[in-house]
């Protein structure tokens, strides 16, 4: 008996798990980190596109690398003024405000997309892919599109 408690003492950690705690973190923060997600898979995207670097993106929006990093693991809480270095620094449109059912993008003035709003990704162009969650639309390869197709 005193050989299984040995071998249990080994395999048990020292201290107790924080899974719990994550979970309600998480289920708590799902809605922005679904958006956070997103936007770290269209910038793994443009970069790739691109063939352009972590390490260069990080020095064209004047962060440092690590910070670029936490941007891609897509877990990070991003700021408009984030977002805004991500566009301007891979010359992408990332994200798109949608109000009453149309798309307002300051380029592109005027044009708007139907949108529906329940928190499904919707496919609303043909290549390059641009797809909408809710309010927000996420943009692939830097195009802009007038239409849903």
């Amino acid at each position: 008996m005193k050989d299984l408690k040995k071998k249990l003492d080994k395999v048990v950690a020292a201290e107790s798990s924080v899974w719990m705690e994550d979970a309600v973190q998480f289920e708590k923060n799902k809605d922005w980190l679904d958006y956070s997600a997103e936007i770290a898979l269209c910038v793994l995207d443009a970069l790739h596109e691109k063939r352009m670097t972590q390490k260069a993106l990080a020095a064209s929006m004047g962060v440092s690398p690590q910070q670029v990093s936490k941007i891609l693991k897509g877990t990070e809480n991003l700021t408009l003024e984030t977002i805004s270095k991500l566009e301007r620094a891979l010359k992408i449109k990332i994200v798109s405000l949608h109000s009453y059912g149309k798309t307002y993008d300051a380029a592109v003035a005027g044009s708007s997309v139907a949108m529906g709003y329940d928190r499904t990704l919707h496919k609303i162009s043909s290549a390059p892919t641009v797809y909408s969650l809710e309010s927000y639309s996420f943009y692939r390869s830097g195009s802009k599109y007038n239409e849903a197709s």
